[in-house]
This record gives structure tokens, C-alpha cells and sequence, in this order.
């Protein structure tokens, strides 16, 4: 493979830009494992999105002129924001690229962190507070205010320094999660948030049906419902990934199977017919990937079928989904 070049990955970093702002999580997976791939990866990313952000205001003024025919030239309608890097191509792109990079940049302080399946990662916002991402998790911060966070897609742990007049907030979804001094374990997947405390206390959505938690307390707020559920829970469960064990109380499969996707890069659903079944237990994470999925299915009790694009849970001895 070809050693990269700076003009090579300035034109990949332009390809994920476009390729992000409509991106499923397939996209935003492989955006991820390209930025850990070189350091130069996100330098080249972020001046990318620092110019783009630098020629926003600037579109409504541009007038673009089609290359001269035999026709007289005639003014093209001022340029629309959809334009952005998608009308560059080529030689095309490697000139707007080095124009706008010349303009003042307008600063954002906004930066996003993705792990991809069975990654792991911290991000230290100040001495006393610290974010830790399970895998396939995605997360913006704020350079300039170490008191925001917003959860996207994923799992993370929060370990929050306590500060009365200035309270953490994680943004999830249309929700937000108001920290009181506390440890707590946050997940936002498809239809439904859920928190869990382990010390101290959160305040889930204050100000509009406030739900208070306190440690050893947890709720699952689900889309399709209109009440949030508050239940009891062991404090030391809480983020329990992190040592490398999942426990459960009464999960339903398609939480088990989504835990396990997360923490071994192994995609893995439960069927439809058994996804709200519950599972009490404790899995021991060592590793190995689709040969512990094996292992584990007399413990799901479970069939375990690999598939295209992965594994899926189905009932012991049925023929079907």
C-alpha cells in the first residue's frame, strides 16, 4: 500500500467530512478506525471542518461562474450551503482547500470522540472529572466548557467533580442528564436512555418531569413510553464493563446482545421471538470474541448463528427467527 502523503490525506479527510453529515453508524464506525489509524488523520480532519466552518458565512456572497464556451458567461445563482465540499473535485478541491484555510477561521471548541466495537477510551475533562467511552460509542465535548458532554450513540461512565454553581450536563438525545456530584453509567441506544448510579446523585431531565436518582438507583426512559421506570440496582454493578464483567438482573436479551456487541467487536441481535426475554447472570468478558459467543450460548440458553454482518440469537432448536 502506498505511503500516504499530506495531499492525500487532506482529500480523504474532505471525503469523510461529506460522508458524515448524512452518515449511518457504519460510516461514523469506519470514520473512527480511520482516525486511529495516523495521528495526522485528525489534525487533517479538524482543519477540514475548521474551514468549513470559516467559508459558512461567506456562501451566501460566492457567485460561481461556469467555464467559458462560445456562450457569453452568464452569473450562477449564489451559492447554497448544500454546495459545501460536495461541488469539489479533484484539482477543484485541493485549490478551495488551500483559499479557505488562508481565511480567519472561526473557532469551534466542539470536538467528537468515537470508539469503534470492543474499543475503550478516556477522556480526562478536568483534574476530577473523566469520561469513560465503551465501544462503539460516539461523544462530542467542548474544549472550552469541561461541564458539557453530549452522548450520541453508545455507553459511557461518568466520574463527575461536584460543582454547585456550575452543574456537569450530558446532553442525550432531546434529554439531559444533570450531574449532583456522582459516578454514573449512561447508555442511549435505538428507542430507549438508561442511567444507572453509583455514587452520589443525577438529576435526569430537571426542570420538566425531573426524575431524581440517587446511588443504587436506575431508570430506562423508552420512546414508546410515557412513564420513565426508576428500579433498585446494586451500586457496584454500575459500569461494570469497565473491569471486563456484564452483570444483569432480569435483562432483556436485546440488552445482553447489544452489551456484547459493544465490548467484543462481534455484532451480535437477539431474534425477535426471544428479544424480551430476560437473562439474570453474569458474563465474564476474556477476549475471544466469537469463540466465548460460543461458550455462551448454553448460558443464554441460545443458539448462536453467524450471518452476514454477524451473529444473532435465536431460540435453542427453532428453525427461525
Amino acid at each position: 500500500m502506498p505511503a500516504e502523503t499530506p495531499d492525500s490525506i487532506d482529500a480523504r479527510a474532505i471525503e469523510w467530512h461529506i460522508r458524515l453529515r448524512d452518515g449511518d453508524d457504519a460510516i461514523w464506525e469506519g470514520f473512527a478506525e480511520w482516525l486511529a489509524e495516523d495521528p495526522r488523520h485528525a489534525a487533517a480532519y479538524g482543519a477540514i471542518e475548521q474551514a468549513d466552518l470559516a467559508l459558512e458565512p461567506l456562501l451566501p456572497h460566492v457567485i460561481v461562474r461556469e467555464a467559458a464556451n462560445d456562450a457569453e458567461e452568464q452569473p450562477a445563482a449564489p451559492a447554497r450551503r448544500a454546495w459545501r465540499w460536495a461541488a469539489a473535485g479533484g484539482a477543484v478541491a485541493a485549490s478551495a482547500v488551500a483559499a479557505v484555510l488562508m481565511l480567519p477561521r472561526a473557532e469551534s471548541s466542539r470536538y467528537e470522540v468515537a470508539t469503534r466495537p470492543g474499543q475503550r477510551q478516556v477522556v480526562q475533562l478536568d483534574p476530577a472529572t473523566q469520561v469513560t467511552l465503551n465501544g462503539a460509542t460516539r461523544m462530542t465535548f467542548d474544549r472550552k466548557d469541561p461541564r458539557f458532554a453530549s452522548l450520541a450513540k453508545g455507553e459511557a461512565l461518568f466520574l463527575v467533580r461536584h460543582d454547585s454553581a456550575r452543574p456537569f450536563r450530558l446532553e442525550v438525545g432531546g434529554n439531559i442528564v444533570e450531574d449532583v456530584g456522582t459516578v454514573f453509567n449512561v447508555v442511549r441506544e435505538t428507542g430507549e436512555v438508561r442511567v444507572a448510579v453509583a455514587e452520589g446523585k443525577i438529576v435526569y431531565n430537571p426542570g420538566r418531569n425531573a426524575v431524581s436518582l440517587n446511588a443504587g438507583q436506575a431508570l430506562v426512559d423508552r420512546d414508546a413510553s410515557d412513564v420513565v421506570d426508576v428500579t433498585r440496582i446494586p451500586a457496584e454493578r454500575v459500569g461494570s464493563w469497565k473491569s471486563g464483567s456484564l452483570v444483569y438482573s432480569a435483562a432483556p436479551l436485546s440488552q445482553v446482545a447489544a452489551d456484547l456487541s459493544r465490548a467484543m467487536d462481534v455484532p451480535v441481535i437477539a431474534a425477535s421471538g426471544i428479544a424480551d426475554r430476560p437473562f439474570s447472570g453474569t458474563i465474564a468478558l476474556d477476549g475471544s470474541g466469537p469463540d466465548q459467543l460460543q461458550r455462551l450460548q448454553l448460558a443464554l440458553n441460545v443458539r448462536l448463528e453467524k450471518e452476514a454482518g454477524g451473529w444473532i440469537m435465536k431460540p435453542v432448536g427453532g428453525a427461525g427467527r
